[in-house]
């Protein structure tokens, strides 16, 4: 390569292809570059990971047919003014040392080569490090035998426009013993030639902030200044999640120091809109822009994230405005003609209901405010947007403090809970605002921006309903019945599937959360009560029946005030760090402590043991409880019992509801109960 072409070369800015998984359409790309132009960004790198010939099949020609689509993509790159940079990832499985695997290599770049391609990129990330005997005994180093193929491959290649080399330790993390001191990347500067351009995704594979001054470290190691492979708005590491904050967390200060930026985004091609969006803006925010002279001065930044997501979402907006189906026949493009649009879904000009039907359905625009939620509730892999933040916070809150929610109108009035319904309130509107965005989504036009974002979206509205139904549950109202929250809930009520039960049984599962403050975790211990205890079980239970009518009488509170004595390893009760917050008392054989035959023999067959229990409404985990009551439950079957029943006033609606949660007991249909009474059993 001359020196001409090696000096004052543009600022890369642009997008990367590079991720696992589905490749991107031959017209999203087309769509892609039109962005490019319209935004001012240069460059495109074509590295999907899951394009056969690209990485796993790397030897094989490609045939006319692909030929011409390969063709057809690079000119309309050129067209639109975008550099097309053709990468190539043979590291699975060549030997470096052997002759054949270099010429195979030389040969499917020529070929790309005459397809009019200028710009090419040589990929040995993602690899295994150790080489094979053969090229130990012709390398030093593997960072030799990569050095050595690659500086054959550009050599041989007519002066490659761009020629990028992604080394095997390409971020800091990757590094033996840091970047300063890592050998390997100490000979790839040392011994790749000067025009070729180094890739770096910054201090990890996907890094929250790049700074200048780590910038400035491996530029010195490697001698010149790398291209950056931006994974801050990656996904293909988890298909739950998707980014749709702005780029930040890298100044712009940057741009002198660095070769290049590429923004490896999302799987989905239309939630990328954000993404490149904002990096674009970033490019154009230093006065250096997008041609910057590489040797250039530091330049103040006036790049802000929010405005730069303002404008991003102003604009995507306008998208989500344009009719658009996508193609799905088998020999379809994936994009069909996007048009504004004129006309309804759905023409009711013959119809008018009358003035007590119901009226007609009309969807709501999508608004930018909606857009906003959207990109607050996916924002960034080490960040959650201002709204998604306020609303963990509040039911982290309202969770905590639900015991001054509890009592109803039975428990006077007070600030504390007051101000409970108040941040109620305010979590329930948050949540009906996120539900509201899902509807006017689902009704936009752009059906093909639509279907890239619907399984995030619908996701986050079933999670959403679920919190703001335990809110309402914990208010004491009662959710319908599909929304109970209980050991046995719909599919759409727990997040399923082999890797969410993996992380759960893994010790660092949860400790990367993003809410910085998430609810501490309450220490329960389950214990036998002793005679100490016996004060604090009768207060506990004196408080939690003040809101009831204590009209009917029952077998129960002569077990819980010590007038009878629990049957053997039957009497445990429920501590937490501020005290007794639950019990549960049985009996083996409730006839003991009958005086008179209060229920029908035919219920004590089959239900002939009895329990009392209580739990404090601080304790809002289901699954506490179902542990007290269980160990108890499990004692009176060790003891021969083959059922167990329970006695509730009926105005005790709270501790009612909240059993029917656990699953545990159901409510029994006794013939001759005393009014205001309710029993719940369960057979053993």
């Amino acid at each position: 390569m001359s020196e001409a072409t090696t000096s004052s070369r543009m600022f890369l800015s642009g997008v990367v292809e590079g991720f696992y998984g589905r490749p991107w359409t031959m017209e999203q790309r087309k769509e892609l570059f039109r962005r490019e132009q319209k935004w001012g960004l240069n460059t495109y790198l074509y590295a999907p990971k899951d394009d056969y010939k690209h990485r796993m099949y790397w030897r094989e020609l490609y045939t006319s047919e692909e030929a011409e689509q390969l063709m057809t993509l690079i000119s309309a790159a050129k067209e639109r003014g975008v550099e097309f940079v053709y990468a190539i990832s043979p590291g699975l499985d060549i030997t470096f040392s052997n002759p054949k695997e270099v010429t195979s290599l030389k040969k499917k770049l020529s070929q790309v080569s005459e397809f009019g391609c200028r710009s090419f990129a040589l990929l040995f990330d993602d690899i295994e490090t150790e080489m094979c005997p053969a090229d130990k005994e012709a390398f030093s180093t593997f960072a030799h035998a990569q050095v050595a193929v690659t500086n054959q491959v550009f050599q041989h290649l007519p002066e490659p426009q761009t020629f990028l080399f992604c080394p095997t330790d390409y971020c800091a993390a990757f590094c033996t013993p840091s970047v300063s001191q890592s050998s390997y990347l100490h000979s790839v500067g040392e011994q790749l030639l000067p025009g070729i351009d180094i890739l770096w995704t910054g201090p990890k594979v996907v890094s929250n902030d790049i700074s200048v001054e780590s910038i400035e470290e491996v530029s010195r190691v490697l001698r010149r200044p790398p291209v950056i492979w931006d994974n801050i708005h990656a996904n293909d590491y988890d298909p739950q999640r998707l980014f749709l904050g702005p780029f930040k967390n890298r100044p712009t200060e940057l741009i002198p120091k660095l070769r290049g930026v590429l923004t490896n985004p999302n799987c989905e091609f239309e939630p990328n809109f954000v993404a490149i969006h904002t990096l674009a803006t970033w490019c154009k925010s230093s006065t250096a822009q997008k041609d910057v002279a590489m040797d250039g001065e530091d330049q103040g930044s006036d790049y802000n994230p929010q405005e730069a997501l303002r404008l991003a979402l102003s604009d995507w907006l306008i998208e989500f405005g344009m009719a658009d189906q996508p193609d799905v026949s088998r020999s379809g493009s994936g994009r069909a003609k996007r048009e504004p649009s004129e006309e309804e879904p759905m023409q009711t000009d013959e119809y008018i209901p009358g003035p007590k039907e119901n009226p007609l359905y009309t969807a709501e625009p999508l608004t930018l405010e909606d857009l906003t939620l959207l990109s607050e509730l996916f924002y960034l892999p080490y960040e959650h947007g201002p709204t998604s933040l306020a609303m963990l916070r509040e039911l982290h809150w309202l969770r905590g403090n639900s015991a001054a929610a509890a009592f109803g109108t039975a428990e006077p009035e007070n600030a504390k809970a007051k101000e409970w319904r108040e941040r109620a309130e305010h979590f329930d509107n948050m949540c009906a605002a996120v539900v509201r965005m899902f509807n006017r989504l689902s009704n936009a036009p752009n059906r093909t921006i639509l279907y890239d974002l619907y399984n995030y979206i619908c996701d986050i509205k079933s999670g959403v309903s679920l919190a703001r139904t335990f809110v309402s549950s914990l208010g004491g109202r009662n959710p319908p019945p599909h929304q109970v929250i209980n050991d046995n809930p719909e599919p759409w009520g727990f997040r399923g599937g082999l890797s969410g039960e993996f992380q759960r049984m893994l010790p660092c599962h949860g400790n990367r959360d993003l809410f910085r403050s998430p609810p501490a975790t309450r220490v329960y211990t389950i214990r036998p009560c002793t005679p100490k205890d016996k004060s604090e079980v009768l207060r506990l239970s004196k408080e939690m029946q003040s809101e009831t009518l204590q009209q009917a009488v029952v077998i129960g509170d002569r077990l819980v005030d010590g007038q009878l004595a629990p049957s053997k390893y039957c009497d445990l009760v429920l501590e937490d760090e501020e005290g007794l917050c639950g019990f549960a008392f049985a009996l083996t054989d409730a006839k003991t402590a009958m005086t008179k035959s209060q229920y029908p023999e035919t219920m004590l067959r089959d239900f002939p043991s009895l329990m009392a229990v209580q739990i404090h409404p601080r304790v809002p985990d289901p699954s506490t409880a179902k542990r007290l009551i269980g160990s108890v439950l499990s004692s009176l079957k060790d003891s021969g019992s083959i059922g167990v029943f329970c006695e509730f006033r009926s105005s005790d609606r709270r501790m009612l509801d909240f059993l029917k949660t656990l699953g545990l007991l159901h409510v029994l249909t006794v013939e001759g109960l005393q009014a205001g009474l309710v029993l719940m059993g369960t057979k053993l």
